[in-house]
């Protein structure tokens, strides 16, 4: 029998191994089949991580799981399993998302762990024994040997001892991100992790074994001094330190109505002290506190809801100059785009060209834009200085249905200039085709265009280019968030024009960032001048990440008017001393922290408008953890 157990162990390893060289080569696979009714996965850095609530894990790390049903080979029989021990499914005939193993197969853990970890000089006749004691066991009780959830983390173990030298594994052995296995939280405690993490210095010393469960209750009852005594107890401490935790949700959209879907901008503020006098303390002055902001750009809501629509008409544009076809969006005027050019043409010419139908178009604008939400009139307001190029767009950007609108709308516009009709002004440093023609046309000569091919989309493309990036220049140096050093890379002619709208894409989600941050946290402007620098670092130096969490420290006495009167969504302390790995976490939330499992929710009845911590469902988790020295 021990032999089958070396072999798993092997095997099992062997195929993390794999998973493990090739993440590092950059090589993201599906997850693999293990014993036909398990499945592990490999989550990298940076990837959704199931246990981001509970631990703050971030790294890689291996996840164990329930095979779904639907992937399961149909030749595959099942061997019959007792009530304590089958699989908890938690939908009724739909997979409504991670499938948790039975907690109930791995009781046995510790036991065999105990075995597993402190084996040496192995196979020794007492291991023996007790190995087939053990198997024996459990084939008595209907367990199959291969398909209890510790035995993965049992065979983890056992190929990092260093103690097992007979096991056929290329020596020193290649430490592992660690493995956690998801449980049906059946068990009294409600077990919904097992975890092992390796303890590494120069080479692999140990083992940290991690139990988190996790409960529902409206009432709970637990005592500081009682975690730190039970963490005393459990790993032979007389001194331990203590570590706070509060998240509060300082914004989170939601969906009004059934046609506008809520979007993923939320604004968390995480603070974090110690020492921690007492459960639920509230967060000292003293703290350190970080502000995290991920912003979805498009709000349909949103106070820049204008820009927006003028990005998505550039990034029409800019797709079908790549690819030779357009999906245009609807209009937003009534009237077609050709006689709106050519109205604004006539009314150009009954004032020689320029002067007062540019100030009357601009206040055109600002209205409408003032109708969209006057409460960002303060922070973003369409500037007074649109040219002529720039009125074009806006009268284009919100008609142009077809090819063959932006052909005829430029026909009439170089006809006009070639009869010396208007000689409208522009704005400097512009390098766009039409500005050129412009310019050439105060001398009485033009150079002869073909509106052909794509030089329609490119033209206009231009305009819209320009006009942007001057909004965007004029809203951070008015509100004094940066230079145009700073814009520099956002703003640049010198590389290709699709290169120029994804940078200008950036430079909107930034001020979607900030715009937001000015709205719902109202900082100071030396916060709001850092939060700006963080962002234009990150942008110059990654690609357009809508689902990056921008975080900025923050003093706790800049924003303690935002806390100090709420209730955090998630309060958590941590108990530790000694090893840096060996520690007691105790959480509440107000959301289910795991994935995996399936709780009670409360009746709208059970809520109040406001919707505060007191009045929800509560989830408490506990993790504890047991380290194992191999030498």
């Amino acid at each position: 029998m021990w032999s089958r157990v070396n072999r798993a162990a092997e095997e099992f390893y062997c195929r993390l191994l794999q998973e493990f060289d090739e993440e590092k080569k950059g090589i993201h696979n599906d997850p693999f089949i293990y014993e036909a009714d398990v499945q592990v996965q490999l989550i990298s850095k940076g990837q959704p991580n199931p246990l981001k609530n509970i631990l703050d894990e971030n790294d890689v790390v291996f996840i164990v799981e329930k095979l779904p049903l639907e992937k399961e080979e149909t030749s595959h029989v099942e061997e019959p399993q007792c009530e304590e021990t089958a699989i908890s499914d938690l939908s009724t005939g739909e997979n409504v998302g991670p499938l948790a193993l039975p907690v109930g197969r791995a009781s046995l853990l510790l036991l065999l762990l105990n075995l597993f970890t402190h084996t040496v000089g192995f196979p020794a006749c007492s291991n023996y024994i007790l190995i087939t004691y053990w198997c024996t066991y459990l084939r008595l009780h209907n367990v199959p040997f291969y398909f209890f959830t510790g035995q993965l983390i049992g065979l983890y173990t056992m190929a990092h001892n260093p103690n097992m030298t007979h096991l056929k594994i290329h020596h020193p052995v290649t430490a592992l991100p660690p493995l956690w296995v998801r449980c049906d939280s059946s068990d009294p405690e409600g077990t919904c992790w097992l975890g092992a993490e390796l303890v590494t210095t120069n080479s692999i010393a140990g083992i940290v074994l991690y139990t988190v469960s996790c409960k529902a209750d409206k009432n709970y009852s637990v005592n500081l001094e009682d975690l730190k005594s039970s963490h005393k107890k459990r790993h032979h401490l007389s001194i331990v330190t203590t570590r706070g935790f509060a998240q509060y949700e300082l914004f989170k959209s939601t969906a009004l109505d059934d046609t506008l879907a809520a979007s993923q901008t939320t604004i968390t503020l995480d603070i974090s002290w110690s020492p921690v006098d007492e459960i639920l303390q509230s967060p000292p002055l003293s703290s350190t506190a970080t502000l995290n902001l991920k912003v979805e750009s498009g709000e349909p809501r949103g106070p820049l809801n204008h820009l927006q629509r003028e990005l998505k008409f550039l990034l029409v544009l800019a797709d079908g100059l790549r690819t030779g076809v357009s999906e245009w969006p609807e209009p937003l005027e009534v009237k077609s785009a050709v006689e709106l050019v050519q109205e604004f043409l006539n009314d150009l010419n009954k004032l020689d060209g320029f002067g007062d139908s540019t100030k009357k178009d601009t206040e055109t604008v600002k209205h409408d834009s003032a109708a969209v939400d006057r409460s960002i009139e303060c922070l973003f307001t369409v500037r007074g200085d649109l040219d002529f190029a720039e009125q074009l767009w806006f009268k284009m950007s919100g008609s142009v249905v077809s090819y063959q609108d932006l052909v005829k709308c430029f026909t009439l516009i170089i006809q006009s200039l070639q009869r010396g009709d208007i000689q409208p002004w522009l704005h400097s440093g512009s390098n766009s085709l039409l500005s050129k023609l412009i310019h050439q046309s105060y001398h009485g000569t033009m150079d002869t265009v073909t509106l052909s091919g794509t030089i329609p989309v490119k033209m206009l493309l231009e305009i819209g280019l320009d006009k942007l990036k001057k909004d965007f220049i004029s809203f951070f140096i008015g509100q004094e968030l940066a230079s145009l050093n700073h814009l520099e890379y956002f703003i640049t002619p010198s590389v290709d024009i699709q290169e120029q709208v994804y940078r200008v894409q950036k430079l909107h989600h930034i001020l979607e960032i900030l715009v937001s941050c000015m709205l719902f946290i109202k900082p100071q402007h030396e916060l709001l001048f850092a939060l700006t620098q963080s962002c234009i670092k990150y942008y110059r130096q990654n690609p357009l990440d809508e689902q990056h969490v921008f975080q900025l420290p923050v003093r706790p006495t800049a924003v303690k008017s935002l806390y100090q009167s709420e209730k955090p969504q998630k309060w958590k302390v941590e108990i530790s001393g000694g090893q840096k790995k060996v520690k007691t976490v105790w959480q509440l939330s107000d959301s289910a922290p795991v994935d995996h499992l399936s709780f009670h929710k409360p009746d709208v009845s059970e809520l109040t408008l406001n919707g505060s911590l007191e009045e929800r469902i509560f989830f408490t988790n506990l993790v504890t953890c047991s380290q194992v020295h191999f030498k």
